[in-house]
């Protein structure tokens, strides 16, 4: 398997942007949900509430709620924004993206029973498509680097690799190609690898997670729901990057600039099931409870690279670029257990809490063709299980409903690795009727992480800021 030991996202590990590591894992692993505008609006809370179609995939119980049956579609845009610092240079980016976030229909089918006689009231069918994990991210990072320079990671890998013969074909083999890498005195040799060099990286990220239901819950005596959720995640990551290293101030005879561009596609699915209960204790009090298994993954990666040269010579070429590498493997996620709190204030509103557990330390990477030892090992030494809350609400002002909602993801790093927690504030209203609904939502997401340009001990990271809007429309028909 072809390596390149650069472009390590989030925390500094010594992989290659190529190579399937613990980014991997994780990128796949953590499900931030997305779905309809009202289950967006009050933070994802819907855990033991039920009655939206997003809830299935929280707690499957959720679909035994209906009594009537419904058909939803949530198209939405989004917009994402990055901050980012490097050796003291500010620098931003941005990026819209419109897609559909949700598409699907429950069907309720009432059973024999009345509630005044007791027994199962409804059996409720659900199938849809929820999208998760928005990857589209357009970020840039700039600064003037005066202790190293992209060559002094060549300059190591090539160290470590021995030989002309071993180089990779993705990185140090292009760099050979390009002489941006030569032989002095039988010694690997590379220009300015004690920086003073411009320093340039932009990335472009798209894709999603998608996740196909299909969900059965059912009613028993209006006070206990079950629910059970075959699901299907499909992954679509694509990251296209472009780095760029500039000798500004002329101190080198030789070189003048580099650049290295990177094209990675990830393309899979998978399955797991979830399975939950919600119970009435009271008429106000509502308790959930779900638990989610692992999702096993098949996924594929497709990647490229390609180099040129700057240089105050005369050689052969200025431009390499790489084969088109493909690599198959499989991912385990870690399972994952919820437990709500709803309470019901007649018909007047809703207040809800998610309480989410996952520890990240239990996803896999496995393959026929490589072991994965260093990478599960970096899984476990790195990562450490999660606490997620979500929090929501809602008031209601027939036919007007006014929401709003809070989300908190913990970091999944360990402690002193980076820092990674997410927060979500979001708002929404809608106007329902026996029939139709309408909703609208807004939210906002926000986290920091570090990034490292390249692998290199001691290397400065980019202090990034992330920050997206989204903004989502739900039109519903019950019947």
């Amino acid at each position: 398997m072809k390596t390149i030991a650069i472009l390590i996202v989030g925390i500094l590990f010594q992989v290659s942007v190529f190579a399937q590591n613990e980014m991997d894992a994780l990128r796949y692993s953590q499900i931030i949900p997305g779905g309809t505008a009202r289950f967006a609006s009050m933070g994802g809370a819907f855990g033991a509430l039920g009655g939206d179609f997003s809830s299935l995939g929280i707690n499957p119980a959720g679909a035994g709620i209906y009594r009537s049956s419904e058909l939803t579609i949530s198209p939405s845009l989004n917009y994402s924004q990055v901050n980012s610092t490097y050796f003291n240079t500010r620098a931003e980016d941005m990026k819209y993206n419109f897609n559909l976030n949700n598409l699907g229909a429950v069907f309720a089918y009432p059973l024999n029973g009345s509630a005044a006689e007791g027994g199962w009231q409804f059996i409720n069918f659900g199938l849809g498509i929820n999208r998760h994990n928005n990857f589209n991210v357009r970020w840039m990072a700039e600064g003037y680097n005066t202790n190293n320079s992209f060559m002094t990671s060549m300059l190591e890998q090539a160290n470590r690799e021995g030989s002309v013969e071993r180089l990779s074909d993705f990185s140090t083999g292009l760099a050979w190609d390009t002489y941006l890498l030569d032989i002095v005195d039988g010694e690997f040799f590379v220009d300015m690898p004690g920086g003073q060099v411009l320093q340039r990286q932009e990335t472009n990220t798209s894709g999603s997670v998608r996740e196909l239901v299909f969900s059965v819950g059912a009613n028993y005596n209006d006070r206990v729901y079950l629910g059970a959720t075959a699901a299907f995640p499909s992954v679509n990551y694509r990251e296209d990057t472009n780095y760029r290293e500039e000798d500004t101030e002329g101190l080198n005879e030789v070189f003048n600039a580099m650049r290295y561009a990177t094209s990675l596609r990830t393309t899979g699915s998978g399955y797991n099931f979830k399975f939950g209960a919600i119970i009435r204790a009271t008429d106000m009090i509502r308790i959930g409870g779900a638990f989610h298994t692992p999702t096993f993954y098949s996924l594929e990666d497709r990647y490229e690279a390609t180099m040129r040269s700057d240089l105050n010579i005369d050689y052969d070429t200025d431009v390499a670029h790489s084969p088109v590498g493909r690599f198959d493997y499989r991912l385990t996620s870690p399972l994952k257990a919820i437990g709500s709190l709803g309470l019901v204030f007649g018909t007047s509103g809703i207040l809800s809490l998610d309480y989410e557990y996952v520890d990240y330390t239990k996803a896999r990477l496995r393959s026929g063709d490589y072991g994965f030892t260093d990478e599960n090992r970096a899984i476990r030494e790195n990562f450490s299980s999660q606490h997620n809350l979500r929090v929501g609400g809602e008031i209601v002002f027939s036919p007007l409903v006014l929401r709003a909602g809070y989300a908190f993801y913990s970091s999944p790093y360990a402690e002193g690795v980076n820092d990674g927690e997410r927060s979500m504030i979001s708002a929404g209203l809608g106007f329902r009727n026996p029939a139709y609904s309408l909703d609208f939502a807004y939210t906002h997401s926000f986290y920091s992480e570090d990034y490292y340009l390249y692998s290199l001990d001691g290397l400065r990271p980019v202090e990034r800021d992330f920050s997206a809007s989204t903004f989502r429309m739900t039109l519903g028909y019950r019947f």
